[in-house]
């Protein structure tokens, strides 16, 4: 191994800033300081179907990121070993890659990168908090966490409707109490 190889980063769709792989590379070395030592791995290929890792349940405590592109389209997956499903359900991983969906969809190479380098760390908050291990600088903060779990893009719509509907139900009330009397 040369001392620019990255195990944990296999790029062969070429997306992958040195920033984001030196997230990666940093984190995964963290990792294989504990007893656990499990792993995250980012992968991108030159294709939007088929992304499922060969052999993923052979893997053990194994994450993988797996970005596939072509022709101007990317689809961004969240795969796990077996015995990380119960961490990454399906609703874990598709409320992840939402959160992120505007810029994971960019084909801007810094967007894209900045929105990846959130899916990284979201899994990797959720590997912290399923092996109980202390939060670090590459894990999400707190409010992050939250926008994670109540991305904001809902709550003015909600909000809003929900005003609406108060407004005409008092609305039909007060002119139905009137006609009556």
């Amino acid at each position: 191994m040369t001392a620019f190889s990255n195990p944990y980063v296999h790029d062969n769709g070429h997306l992958l800033e040195k920033k984001t792989s030196k997230l990666i590379k940093e984190k995964n070395d963290r990792y294989l300081q504990t007893s656990e030592q499990p792993v995250i791995i980012v992968k991108t290929v030159n294709r939007v179907d088929h992304l499922t890792p060969k052999k993923l349940n052979k893997y053990k405590r194994t994450v993988f990121i797996v970005v596939g592109s072509a022709n101007k389209k990317r689809n961004v997956q969240i795969y796990s070993s077996k015995d990380l499903h119960g961490a990454f359900t399906a609703d874990v991983r598709g409320t992840i890659i939402r959160s992120q969906s505007n810029q994971l969809r960019s084909n801007n190479k810094k967007e894209f990168n900045r929105g990846l380098r959130f899916v990284f760390r979201a899994c990797a908050t959720t590997i912290d908090q399923r092996y109980q291990y202390a939060l670090d600088k590459y894990d999400l903060s707190s409010e992050e966490r939250a926008q994670l779990s109540h991305p904001r893009r809902l709550a003015l719509p909600i909000a809003l409707c929900l005003v609406i509907v108060i407004g005409g139900l008092m609305y039909f009330f007060r002119n139905n109490l009137h006609l009556k009397k």
